[in-house]
């Protein structure tokens, strides 16, 4: 279950025309409670026109800096972004989940290794938040950041990334990629690529003690820039990703049109305790029944996406349908997304704890 926490606004900071960072004050006894690793996210709850929102964001901030802040980017549609960006001020009052995500960049101070990342978009807001911490706290190690937009005035953090390069010249480079404004190097220009990926791993990554190549942004993006890291050699624990959106029309996700069964018996395991809950196929998905039922998990985007409804089956089947938001060993290890899965045996054990 997400515990949330009413937070207040410090400051609402426009980054570019369509994106704000948000900034919080967390009090003190909080403070514990919001530890947080470089790329986790917290999730937003707001009702807005009498409808409980809620929105999963990455902090942008460095655990190590004492700051709290998460970057919003506005989208056509998008009930809390366009709250965020054109409504919300400083001393407004938030609901704030605790740290949540796997998609983490560990720190050793005593190392001295490359870490490299790919961002498209907002995808570049827990990337800054593990190149801030590398370069803070890691004092012999580098980052190489490669970031694509569509162009300069909608570079998020732009002037935070110069600044950065400023501070760390011999340990931080970075190179935008952009699709409708044209740059010097023709390598530059257009999207961020798999090809364009296996030729800089063939010119700089091969070269380096790389720890790990971190990729944030849509799917198409993450899928080709891992299969040409994998395909020159990359081991699969080196490259971590978190997707930010998914592609229209991507089908590479979907596994199969779930079918479930007409009745089961589901016991859900959240917070330590044991609740049986009966499902029927008018309800849906497992995250459907079990909020149905009345037991408060974890959920934000119930689109395959951000993977806050994880779970873990201890017992019985489920069919999962679209996967944008696991990675093949958390699957492996028996771990679903539950607003996409149903049950496919008479009784189903599903872990929320895990």
């Amino acid at each position: 279950m997400s515990h949330f926490h009413s937070v207040r606004v410090r400051e609402v900071c426009k980054e570019t025309p369509d994106c704000v960072s948000i900034a919080f004050d967390i009090p003190a006894a909080l403070k514990d409670s919001f530890t947080y690793a470089p790329g986790q996210h917290v999730i937003m709850r707001k009702a807005l026109d009498g409808e409980d929102i809620r929105r999963t964001y990455s902090f942008c901030s460095a655990p190590s800096g004492g700051d709290f802040r998460i970057a919003v980017r506005k989208v056509e549609g998008g009930a809390f972004s366009t709250f965020a960006n054109e409504t919300l001020k400083a001393g407004d009052m938030l609901e704030l989940s605790e740290p949540l995500g796997e998609f983490t960049l560990s720190i050793d101070p005593k190392r001295a290794k490359h870490h490299v990342g790919f961002a498209v978009g907002s995808g570049i807001t827990p990337i800054i938040a593990m190149i801030r911490e590398v370069l803070a706290c890691e004092p012999q190690s580098y980052f190489h950041l490669y970031y694509g937009n569509r162009d300069a005035e909608h570079t998020i953090f732009a002037e935070d990334l110069a600044e950065l390069k400023n501070c760390y010249m011999d340990r931080f480079s970075y190179q935008f990629f952009l699709t409708r404004q044209a740059v010097d190097i023709a390598f530059f220009n257009g999207r961020i690529t798999g090809e364009k990926a296996a030729q800089l791993h063939a010119s700089t990554f091969a070269h380096l003690d790389v720890a790990g190549y971190y990729l944030c942004g849509p799917m198409s993006m993450i899928a080709d820039v891992r299969q040409n890291l994998r395909d020159a050699g990359e081991p699969a624990d080196k490259i971590h990703s978190e997707l930010f959106y998914a592609d229209d029309g991507d089908a590479s996700a979907r596994k199969s049109k779930p079918e479930a069964i007409a009745k089961s018996k589901i016991k859900v395991i959240s917070d330590g305790r044991e609740i049986e809950v009966d499902y029927r196929d008018e309800h849906g998905s497992v995250l459907d029944a079990v909020l149905k039922a009345g037991i408060d998990v974890s959920f934000a985007c119930k689109g395959g996406v951000c993977a806050t409804c994880r779970a873990k089956v201890i017992d019985g089947q489920v069919d999962m349908g679209l996967n944008y938001g696991l990675e093949p060993d958390e699957i492996a290890d028996g771990f679903v997304l539950t607003c996409q899965s149903v049950p496919t045996t008479k009784s189903v054990t599903i872990s929320f704890d895990e």
